[in-house]
């Protein structure tokens, strides 16, 4: 037993059990909310693919059938929209495959507190308090990661899908659509982004984040990487 009032304890061990608690729950939250956006993510992916897949071989049928050449078909519309349906699919990717939220305490804090007999059992709720802390502020940048990663998808995908059609109308209409056309998906872009939260998610993210900081670290830790690797190249 700690050496402290017992009045002081108490409150400390419920103020510790309160901490933890919402904590638990606000982890629970984040994982949900990551899984969200996971489902949603490779929802967008397949069906990225399938209109890819309709796209290429539509293409190859017309094509082969030689009733219209390839140059007809390729147009700055459709080559816009072909890209923009490749990045949705690569950002659809990664915004799954990067997800790598916590959701349990570590193994060096249930060996350093939770069964270390020297701390007080009812005290430990605090060690873990601290460290569910510390897993949801992992979360939450993972969370603004994720979240704005998948509003760029959604867009590119909806982004594509305005190209390929007004590139399918222009193959179609004997009167070559005029450059302004441009100026309606922009707008939609534009707009899109106010009304997803696109600018605030962006913010967020690099607050949270402090990209040019992770690339200087992640580049010096490749520099020393190599470093080393020459010296010992040198020393052998």
């Amino acid at each position: 037993m700690v050496d402290i009032p017992d009045d002081e304890y108490e409150e400390r061990i419920a103020r510790a059990r309160l901490a933890r608690e919402e904590a638990r729950q606000t982890i629970d939250e984040q994982t949900a909310t990551l899984s969200d956006i996971d489902e949603k993510a490779i929802q967008i992916f397949r069906i990225n693919l399938v209109v890819a897949s309709i796209l290429v071989t539509g293409l190859s049928i017309a094509v082969s059938a030689e009733d219209v050449s390839l140059d007809v078909l390729i147009t700055p519309y459709t080559t816009t929209g072909g890209v923009l349906l490749f990045t949705s699919i690569i950002l659809s990717s990664v915004t799954y495959t990067s997800t790598s939220e916590r959701i349990g305490i570590a193994k060096e804090a249930i060996e350093d507190s939770i069964l270390n007999q020297k701390y007080d059992y009812d005290l430990i709720e605090e060690e873990i308090a601290l460290e569910y802390g510390r897993m949801i502020r992992y979360n939450f940048e993972k969370n603004a990661s994720n979240a704005l990663l998948f509003t760029l998808t959604l867009l590119v995908a909806v982004g594509s899908i305005f190209y390929l059609t007004l590139g399918i109308v222009d193959i179609h209409n004997s009167i070559t659509l005029h450059p302004y056309s441009n100026l309606v998906i922009i707008g939609f872009f534009l707009l899109f982004g106010k009304v997803s939260g696109l600018y605030g998610t962006t913010r967020r993210w690099w607050k949270l984040t402090d990209p040019p900081r992770r690339f200087e670290t992640w580049f010096l830790n490749w520099k020393n990487q190599i470093s080393d690797l020459l010296s010992d190249g040198e020393d052998t």
